[in-house]
């Protein structure tokens, strides 16, 4: 079997699909077409019914900050400000910008800018001064949540793993291992520091290059340095008497709120191009930012989380993600191939959600289904 992989820098796809019989092609008829961005209708249209495609028509929709902005506010008028809560007071601009100059105006809540449609931190700022708003372009501006969870001093967030298989009916999975990225330097809203990223924002692609920050070099200690696991972040937090379970029910019921949000588009994208639903599949990246009050707060959705790996934690939770979406929507290896080893130099098993040849990947995990 063939994959293909289309304007994505993805290493560990790219092993995981080798070490399990797969060859990479640029031909069209590949099994398995893995792109880091949205995907043409022309495209879509051309698919047999045995071809695997990584994201749905429109699923923009969700990780277009302005358009999820959008969806989530029209669900908000219909059911009520309360049940959609968890994303902070958010104005598109330029197109809001009277109306958030308003808001500006008669509170005193700091404000964070973001591009519309960028990633990895980039172009992201505290707002100091209106006069600093980019209106040549669009973005959007949000309340800033000013009393994050804290963890040792630090910031942090967490990159949740969503694999949804179907929209309609909806059918997704939220997979029980992730990533817990910190800030690198102290938590503080001081004005001389309201301007440091390294404070302020999570990403790893940004917070890599502080002087201080400690990257996790040792499997079996996912406690250590400037990212974790859920175990070692669940572990902590018991140890520190906080309410995990209250946390974890308040971010699933923040998914599935926001895939119902953005399913009526994503499903009628899906019908005009008149194709079939089990060619596509899709692996979410959402970004959750938890404050003191557990409350959780969609930062962001990905739609392609980074497959790369930096440290062993990376691989195995990364590796093992891929070898079960790929498990659970029906592809399979070679049998008589044996699995090829990771570079880190360790092989796990893997439970799998479904399949009777499994991939192997880097290390177990489970995932909880969401119907």
């Amino acid at each position: 079997p063939t994959f293909r992989m289309q304007g994505v820098e993805a290493p560990i796809l790219r092993e995981t699909l080798v070490g399990n019989g797969f060859r990479q092609t640029k031909d069209t008829d590949s099994l398995i077409l893995w792109s880091g961005s949205r995907i043409s209708d022309t495209t879509y249209r051309s698919l047999d019914e045995f071809q695997k495609v990584n994201h749905f028509p429109g699923s923009t929709e969700l990780t277009r900050k302005d358009r999820m902005w959008c969806h989530f506010h029209s669900m908000a008028k219909k059911f009520g400000r309360g049940a959609f809560d968890f994303i902070p007071e958010t104005y598109v601009l330029p197109a809001q910008l009277e109306d958030f100059l308003a808001c500006y105006e008669r509170t005193d809540w700091r404000w964070i800018v973001k591009p519309h449609a960028s990633s990895r931190g980039r172009g992201i700022f505290v707002l100091r001064d209106v006069a600093d708003l980019p209106l040549e372009e669009v973005s959007v501006v949000s309340r800033y949540v000013h009393n994050p969870l804290l963890i040792q001093g630090l910031k942090f967030d967490l990159r949740v793993y969503v694999v949804v298989t179907s929209f309609a009916p909806l059918r997704a999975y939220v997979y029980r291992e992730g990533l817990v990225r910190f800030a690198s330097k102290p938590y503080s809203l001081k004005d001389e520091h309201i301007q440091d990223v390294y404070r302020h924002l999570t990403n790893y692609s940004i917070n890599k290059y502080a002087p201080n920050f400690v990257e996790n070099r040792e499997l079996e200690n996912d406690n250590v340095g400037h990212k974790w696991s859920f175990s070692a972040l669940n572990k902590h937090l018991r140890h520190e008497h906080i309410d995990v379970d209250l946390m974890w029910s308040g971010i699933m019921d923040l998914i599935v709120k926001s895939l119902l949000s953005v399913e009526p588009s994503i499903t009628a994208k899906t019908r005009d191009l008149n194709m079939q639903h089990q060619n596509c599949f899709e692996v979410y990246g959402f970004d959750v930012l938890v404050d003191e009050a557990l409350k959780p707060w969609l930062l962001e959705v990905n739609l392609s989380p980074s497959m790369q790996a930096d440290s062993p934690l990376d691989w195995q939770i990364k590796s093992s993600l891929l070898s079960d979406v790929f498990n659970l929507v029906g592809i399979h290896h070679d049998e008589d191939r044996k699995p090829s080893v990771p570079p880190w130099g360790r092989t796990y098993g893997l439970g799998g959600f479904a399949g009777t040849a499994t991939l192997s990947g880097g290390g177990a995990a489970d995932a909880d289904a969401v119907a």
